[in-house]
């Protein structure tokens, strides 16, 4: 409250998230806080057409200072601040929980249910499938209806479907409820990207964004630790009843702590539904053939049969996207300095973070023969690693050009997988084979995630930043599938027709991940640029489209 009684005192703002006027703030001290203000002010001169925050932009005849005065904006060091963090960074940790203790789960879920491995997969797929195909639509609709409501929908439903989950009595059922699931995931993720960045400004946004990626990696092994002692223990039915009470319960506080979305009368056109379809349809069927292809056979008439249609419903998506009037996705966005080049290094770089991880888990438990939770155990350093590394990282973009901490998050991609790529054997320890690739490899991904999350959402209007959010992360799901689909292609060719061991089939898949991260980082020397994603860069504010 001192703090917050300081700043109402020196600017006229109250730092716990009140309606406040833009406008009306007047800078008395040059402090490091003063470039919130100062991009306030910079962006109600720069597009005053465009709203800070809310459904939807306003119409022609609409007063668009009216909207700025109702946008809430508030610190993090404040407690609505630190509650509304930890919505939406929950939501991030969870993501993360879901997609790997059910992973850990599944050889328990295999013999319960007598499931052939090929079927197994659909476990980790089905979900996967629809939180990767959603998330374009989910930011649409987040930026569109409101960000506060998109959100705390997809944490109650993404409460219901896990309880129905551990209470599944076939396979068949557990498949179903996971990618129903997935839904609900692909509805948190961009609303809190959108609901961080127009909320908080300046160098809050930055850290607040480093914590949502910590947030992240913090998920992934704290769902690798609870999902293999519960596993180990209770069961795994009671990873998915214990889960549901923390979603739940994150639900209710965003409902109570969110800043309101701010409804406006408008004219604007009606939403592009058929746009929304074609994007959510080719996502859906590009994701299901890159999990799928290496099981059915990439020369399997049915599969090209729909890698061919989800590439024509994603082109015919571009095509609608470039004429209608109301876009679901504006294509402007992609002629924003660097937003591509970023979106690709994102692509290479949690593509092959997600193939590295396949592969080491795999070959602790292979390989190395760990149980569930001696396995979960020794992957906890990689999470404290991910942790640190990620708010140093929103640290040191304070200070640092992006374009430097995304390249050594890429170098570190590259080198990752080679440590395991060389020492898979049965005669190696799990602290040989395994655990450098596990450090370096989180360490790559914090970079990158951090540094792209950042310097996208800082660079694009408001009005379209849960859908920026949501098209970064259709790339980090996309590129997982293309990493692992191309070195299950490679190694089906190079080692499992051939016979070889599972330790040089992992190595080989090891060695595709260098490749791709190599391609990354290629494309990040020449296709990113200094200009733009400086710290005097994310001060100066979004450009307008």
């Amino acid at each position: 409250m001192a703090i917050g009684g300081w700043f109402s005192r020196n600017f006229g703002w109250e730092t716990g998230g009140e309606v406040v006027s833009p406008g009306a703030i007047t800078p008395k001290v040059l402090e490091p806080t003063v470039i919130a203000c100062s991009e306030l002010t910079s962006a109600q001169s720069s597009f005053p057409s465009t709203p800070r925050a809310g459904l939807v932009s306003p119409a022609e005849n609409e007063d668009p200072l009216a909207l700025e005065k109702l946008q809430q904006f508030g610190r993090l060091a404040s407690w609505r601040g630190s509650l509304i963090l930890l919505v939406t960074s929950g939501s991030q940790f969870l993501d993360n929980v879901f997609m790997t203790s059910a992973n850990i789960a599944l050889s328990s879920i295999q013999r319960d249910f007598d499931v052939s491995s090929n079927d197994l997969q659909w476990m980790i797929s089905a979900y996967t499938l629809t939180f990767g195909g959603f998330l374009l639509l989910a930011g649409a609709l987040s930026d569109r209806y409101g960000r506060k409501l998109i959100l705390c929908l997809g944490l109650f439903w993404l409460s219901a479907w896990t309880l129905a989950i551990g209470f599944g009595q076939s396979f068949i059922q557990l498949a179903i409820f996971r990618g129903i699931q997935g839904i609900g995931a692909a509805m948190t993720v961009p609303s809190a990207i959108g609901i961080i960045s127009s909320y908080f400004t300046g160098l809050d946004r930055t850290r607040a964004l480093s914590v949502y990626a910590a947030s992240g990696t913090l998920g992934f092994c704290t769902g690798l630790i609870f999902g293999g002692f519960l596993t180990s223990s209770l069961g795994w039915r009671y990873i998915f009843y214990l889960i549901v009470i923390i979603t739940g319960s994150l639900g209710v506080l965003g409902v109570i702590v969110l800043p309101k979305d701010i409804p406006t009368d408008t004219t604007r056109n009606r939403m592009d539904f058929f746009g929304a379809i074609l994007s959510t349809a080719g996502l859906i069927l590009l994701q299901f053939v890159l999990s799928s292809g290496g099981s059915y056979g990439w020369g399997t008439p049915f599969i090209i049969a729909l890698l061919v249609v989800a590439v024509l419903l994603l082109v015919g998506f571009v095509v609608l996207e470039k004429y209608i009037g109301n876009p679901i996705m504006p294509l402007s966005l992609w002629k924003i300095r660097n937003f591509a080049g970023l979106w690709i290094a994102g692509f290479t770089g949690y593509g092959t973070y997600q193939n590295v991880i396949y592969y080491i888990v795999l070959m602790a438990q292979e390989i190395d023969k760990l149980n569930a939770g001696d396995t979960a155990l020794r992957f906890l350093p990689m999470g404290a690693i991910g942790f640190v590394v990620s708010l140093g990282t929103g640290k040191a973009l304070e200070y640092m050009n992006g374009k430097y901490l995304l390249l050594a998050g890429l170098i570190l991609a590259v080198v990752a997988p080679i440590p395991s790529a060389v020492t898979a054997s049965p005669e190696s320890s799990f602290w040989v084979n395994v655990f450098p690739t596990s450090l370096i490899s989180i360490s790559s991904v914090s970079l990158i995630f951090v540094t792209t999350s950042t310097t996208i959402l800082t660079s694009v209007p408001v009005h379209v930043k849960s859908l920026s959010g949501g098209m970064l992360n259709t790339a980090f799901q996309i590129g997982s599938g293309v990493a692992l689909a191309i070195s299950a292609a490679v190694t089906e060719t190079v080692d499992i027709q051939k016979g070889h061991t599972l330790a040089q089939q992992y190595s080989t898949g090891l060695w595709c991940s260098a490749g791709l991260a190599g391609l990354g980082l290629i494309f990040g020397l020449i296709g990113v640029r200094r200009k733009g994603i400086g710290p005097d860069d994310r001060v100066a504010g979004p450009v307008t489209l």
